[in-house]
């Protein structure tokens, strides 16, 4: 059927499989692709998958839990439903990519309920042509167990420091496990975004001035090096006030 979303399920229980596959038949909107009993091979092929796929997985598998999957599909495009008979995960979901919880045992009616929720939200035509979010959510506190959402609009910029990145508001700033490289493939198709220098991105909405190889990012300045700048100066070049007159 034309414009349905694809789904995969992922669980050590064929008979939760069978299930679930039966409720997926009762929706037009989805078409079934796979079921898997091995999370890994779910992986494999996901991590290939450019088209976002909505994912109905367990949690608690051997070897390799719905958790260490969805981290792993972390920088996808696909969606995650747990089916779970463990309510406790919801905190460690955040940051990831799991859209909704549905705890087993759980009948038609409820299934039907909470993936229209998630098919609403993230496969709605609208959004799927702007996957390119404008916000992060990113572990703050102590324990990091609490969130902030951080706009990129806010972003001043970027360190990265090993496998860490520091991102830096004018109001704040956030640690977060991340290498950073991905992080430059996430801001790939943010406009604002550029590298210059080796380990740092900046946002270019922020500057407000440059002195030499110095840029002013407001209560920030930040070096640049001659062999990141070409981007940044070419946008600099593009909105320069000067004559044409020689």
């Amino acid at each position: 059927m034309k414009n349905t979303v694809p789904c995969i399920i992922i669980d050590d229980e064929t008979g939760a499989i069978r299930t679930i596959s039966d409720y997926v038949a009762q929706m037009p909107r989805l078409t079934l692709i796979k079921t898997y009993t091995d999370p890994l091979e779910a992986l494999a092929e996901m991590s290939a998958q450019n088209a976002p796929h909505l994912i109905y997985s367990d949690i608690d598998m051997p070897g390799f839990s719905g958790m260490n999957l969805a981290e792993s599909l972390r920088d996808t495009q696909h969606h995650i439903i747990f089916t779970t008979s463990y309510p406790g995960y919801a905190l460690d979901a955040f940051g990831l990519r799991i859209r909704n919880y549905l705890l087993k045992p759980f009948d038609l009616p409820k299934f039907v309920k909470y993936t229209e929720v998630v098919l609403k939200e993230f496969f709605n035509p609208l959004v799927l042509e702007r996957e390119t979010e404008d916000s992060f959510f990113l572990r703050t506190g102590p324990e990091k167990t609490e969130l902030a959402r951080v706009l990129k609009s806010e972003i001043a910029y970027i360190q990265g420091s090993n496998n860490h990145i520091h991102i830096y508001t004018q109001e704040e700033n956030y640690s977060v496990y991340m290498t950073f490289t991905e992080i430059e493939d996430r801001l790939s198709s943010s406009p604002n975004f550029y590298r210059i220098q080796r380990s740092y991105i900046i946002n270019c909405s922020h500057v407000k001035g440059i002195s030499g190889n110095i840029i002013n990012v407001g209560k920030y300045d930040v070096l640049m090096s001659p062999n990141y700048n070409i981007q940044f100066m070419n946008w600099v070049n593009s909105i320069w006030l000067k004559t044409k007159r020689k």
